[in-house]
């Protein structure tokens, strides 16, 4: 009698273990991914607040397109048009697959692997998002004079010089920082996934 209390004792003690553990590891889990979309948050924001201009420029060109009065403009306007919409929808794209969750039922070793997947996924992305960024550059240094009028500044002929010598160098150290930034928050994440695997 005594003998049967002490295994029924000891199953409910077992069986409590497991679900305090299964508890744990949920919590664990919950915790981690927290954690793991606060790092990314450092990526997220700065693309939809970049998404967020490049659409609204789009429609402010869209909205005085009548000012761009001769053929070349015109094509320059829509290819600008276009490039903003595409830039803002890579963008877009690379931070949805990048924030997508986890499948919960896969291994932390399989979670890192698609990761790493991912990670690879976003940075052909967002190689490609400054590539473009540097013709957006020319197109819109080309309509700025008729989308703002012609003044002393634009009409000046040094305008284009100054302004693509200056901007493309800025363009350049920017961009190598944003992409060096990323790269450190993505590395900040994928070392957090590490030590869950562990």
């Amino acid at each position: 009698m005594e003998l049967d209390d002490f295994k029924n004792t000891w199953h409910q003690m077992g069986n409590q273990a497991k679900e305090t553990q299964h508890i744990n590891l949920k919590l664990f889990d919950k915790m981690g991914k927290q954690k793991m979309y606060a790092i990314l948050k450092k990526i997220i924001l700065p693309e939809i607040l970049g998404s967020t201009i490049c659409i609204f420029s789009a429609i402010y060109i869209g909205i005085n397109f009548h000012k761009l009065d001769k053929l070349p403009y015109q094509i320059s306007g829509v290819l600008t048009i276009l490039l903003f919409i595409v830039l803002s929808g890579i963008s877009l794209m690379s931070i949805w697959q990048l924030y997508q969750p986890a499948d919960a039922g896969k291994s932390y070793a399989d979670a890192l692997k698609e990761f790493a997947i991912k990670k690879i996924r976003f940075c052909k992305l967002q190689k490609l998002n400054i590539t473009l960024s540097y013709l957006l550059f020319v197109t819109v240094i080309l309509l700025l004079p008729k989308l703002f009028g012609t003044n002393h500044i634009t009409g000046s002929k040094y305008f284009f010089i100054y302004t693509y010598t200056f901007g493309y160098s800025l363009l350049l150290v920017f961009s190598k920082w944003v992409f060096k930034s990323y790269n450190k928050t993505i590395r900040q994440t994928e070392d957090f996934l590490k030590e869950l695997a562990a």
